[in-house]
């Protein structure tokens, strides 16, 4: 067990520590109005939206059995609090409205604003009623991700202090009589550096299974048993492998967090003769396992309605496929030099002081015991696996940030202790740092593609909408779980599925090469694929008879200032389309699709035999 110190100054309280993350992250989730990447919805909201209301759209990904609901499941039961809370909203604001119509009208029957009154009434229940449930379904899954994330950020701090009190020498009275201010002050230094890193105001909240990953190592990194061997018995080993094996379920690629930890602990106790607590050890294992294992199947098969095993076809389609390289490929050294830099943020010069620097008070008989060379060589094993692999982005190494955080406190612990008098003058100025990453983060959150997530909430109000076309790069937006309207008879966009054909072709890797998805199409050749896949726009007689069209023009059309400059401003120059609405997005884009602002154009009513406008 982990000693605690003896203190006669106070050290913030646990439960302080997590209202504080929890305060400051739901007001980071609700002014998250903007668009990062696709995943945030489509791999989360949108298949748990179809579950809880029976519409919308899968991905290829859930239809092929590639991901694990029980992230998703999360937010489906987010959905179906706020449909039930919904409903009793409803009939709870109609029985007082019917009882405040009648009273009014028997009070007083001869007034006609009596009348008037009473009709708002009767249509009042319906109209808050429909509000209430669509605010809920944009909100609440902000609250309850902000609540994960601040678990997950809670544990780290957790899990900081726990390394610093496992190397702490007790031996030492001068470590002794520091311990609790050393203490107080990595306490302080973690829930700082957490709470105002770059990255984690920018993407923690946002419900990314990456996020999710992140919380769930936190949590395991934090019951891990950091003595090698001494704690296996306990209850917090215990849970520590069901955290993990549950991160490991959401993205098998999380296995790689624990394979240093794992060898070091199996290591010391054969190397000690320790053959009871290996036993004990391996059993723990292998019950987590089948816990894990039997949960998540049972949850997978309430969703794909058969038995599926998701691990099994990720590792297959991103480890023995290129299919993985038909997301983009980036240089071997991408993690190192984009992906640390931007998660790590300010913390930059404290994690290297942190990574090459000795933070260990007390000696290990050995290297391996330690538990600092033990988070050093994961992050390094990390960092080589996933440069590795041809796809990469940002949020892969994100489950690695309770570690980043631990050496980032450590090495601000070094630095305060070693020049903190030093460097009083210029602590104020310090200081400016932290609080400059939330300010840029939050501009990110609230401006940068803010269009995306606009121009859905405007198509929610629209009072009807019979077609509605997205003629844009595929999941360029949410989708039903910022639209939420199933009164849509016929809602399209442009698809970008993988070659799922190539999985178990032995050609695969040349044929990737040259396969192209229907945005691929549409992009190569603007004006050849809008000819071949949408009819003539201004006669209906002009079309090839027998032909059939993968798309008609909506009454509603959506696309990016690049494609209405690229073509669709002069072939929709005399047509009956109009430009309705359009929506900032971005100043700059690094996907120049994507650029410009969003439009939507809106297809006024259009008499098909004289090729002129009807009259409205």
């Amino acid at each position: 067990m982990v000693q605690q110190i003896e203190c006669s100054k106070p050290i913030a309280k646990r439960t302080q520590i997590f209202w504080v993350f929890l305060t400051f992250r739901v007001l980071n989730a609700v002014f998250t109005r903007t668009f990062f990447q696709a995943d945030e919805f489509w791999q989360a909201l949108e298949p748990a939206h179809w579950k809880a209301f029976k519409y919308g759209e899968l991905t290829w990904e859930w239809k092929f059995g590639v991901r694990s609901y029980l992230f998703p499941m999360i937010f489906e039961l987010t959905y179906r609090f706020v449909s039930l809370s919904s409903i009793l909203v409803h009939y709870t604001l109609f029985l007082l409205s019917t009882i405040g119509s009648d009273l009014l009208l028997l009070l007083l029957p001869k007034y006609e604003l009596s009348w008037q009154i009473a009709e708002d009434l009767k249509r009042l229940p319906l109209e808050v009623t429909q509000s209430y449930e669509y605010y809920g379904v944009l909100y609440a899954p902000k609250v309850v991700m902000a609540a994960l994330a601040s678990t997950g950020e809670y544990y780290t701090v957790r899990f900081v202090q726990k390394i610093y009190l496992l190397t702490l020498d007790k031996k030492n009275e001068k470590e002794e009589e520091k311990g609790c201010t050393g203490l107080s002050s990595i306490t302080k230094f973690s829930l700082l550096l957490s709470l105002t890193n770059f990255f984690n105001c920018f993407f923690i909240t946002r419900t990314f299974v990456n996020s999710f990953e992140m919380v769930l190592t936190s949590i395991a990194l934090y019951y891990w048993d950091w003595t090698s061997g001494q704690m296996v018995k306990e209850s917090s080993f215990s849970k520590a492998l069901v955290f993990a094996f549950l991160g490991c379920f959401q993205r098998p690629s999380s296995g790689l967090v624990w394979i240093v930890p794992s060898i070091s602990l199996i290591l010391n106790l054969v190397f000690k003769k320790q053959y009871h607590l290996l036993s004990i050890t391996v059993s723990k294992v292998i019950r987590s396992f089948v816990l894990v294992f039997t949960a998540n199947t049972i949850i997978d098969m309430y969703f794909y309605k058969k038995v599926t095993f998701p691990i099994f076809r990720f590792l297959k389609f991103n480890f023995t496929t290129p299919l993985s390289k038909f997301y983009g490929v980036a240089p071997w050294h991408f993690h190192l030099f984009q992906s640390l830099p931007i998660i790590l943020g300010a913390s930059i010069p404290v994690f290297i002081i942190g990574l090459f620097f000795q933070l260990s008070r007390k000696s290990f008989p050995k290297v391996y015991l330690n538990p600092f060379f033990q988070v050093k060589l994961t992050i390094l094993l990390n960092l080589v696996v996933y440069s590795w692999l041809p796809h990469k982005e940002f949020r892969f190494i994100f489950a690695l940030q309770p570690l980043f955080i631990l050496l980032s406190s450590f090495g601000l612990l070094k630095l305060n202790a070693e020049y903190g008098k030093r460097l009083a003058c210029l602590k104020s100025l310090l200081w400016f740092i932290p609080f400059a990453s939330v300010f840029f983060a939050l501009l990110l959150d609230t401006f940068h593609e803010s269009g995306s997530i606009e121009v859905m909430k405007f198509l929610h109000e629209e009072p009807e909408i019979d077609s509605l076309g997205f003629i844009m790069p595929c999941h360029s937006t949410p989708g039903q779980s910022y639209l939420h309207r199933n009164d849509i008879s016929d809602l399209w966009s442009v698809t970008c599925n993988p070659p799922l054909h190539l999985l178990d072709d032995p050609e695969a890797y040349s044929k990737l090469e040259t396969y192209m998805d229907e945005s691929d199409h549409l992009y190569d050749d603007i004006s050849t694929f809008i000819y071949r896949h949408f009819p003539p726009l201004f006669r209906k007689n002009l079309r090839t008879p027998g032909k059939t069209y993968s798309h008609e023009w909506p009454t509603y059309l959506v696309v990016f200032e690049h494609m209405d400059n690229a073509f669709l401003k002069d072939f929709l120059k005399d047509s009956s389309y109009v430009e309705y609405k359009r929506f900032f997005n971005s100043l700059a884009h690094w996907d120049s699709r994507r650029s410009g602002d969003i439009i939507i154009y809106y297809k006024l009513p259009f008499d098909f035999n004289d090729g002129a406008i009807a009259n409205i």
